[in-house]
């Protein structure tokens, strides 16, 4: 469900979704749910939410996907983030 509202860019609505799956144990979220919120954010110009979406996730146990890691290694490439960003990830 998350990323459907990520897809049709309403990052506002899955960050309220998953803010409520993080108060609910039943339904706490995954660590493809992170992936999929950072990479959106990314995408969006919302390095910062991302930044403090990585360092939840790290504390969950979770890690980057190929994905993301992908997203942030183009977007190193291409001078849009730096390689600090990068080093949080692993």
């Amino acid at each position: 469900m998350i990323g459907g509202l990520c897809k049709k860019g309403s990052l506002s609505e899955a960050d309220k979704l998953f803010k409520k799956m993080g108060e609910e144990d039943e339904t706490a979220p995954s660590e493809c749910t992170y992936n999929t919120l950072i990479r959106a954010h990314l995408g969006g110009s919302g390095v910062a939410t991302s930044v403090e979406l990585i360092e939840e996730m790290k504390r969950c146990g979770f890690s980057a996907d190929a994905s993301t890691m992908k997203m942030v290694i183009d977007m190193l490439a291409d001078g849009r983030l730096n390689k600090r960003f990068l080093d949080m990830l692993s």
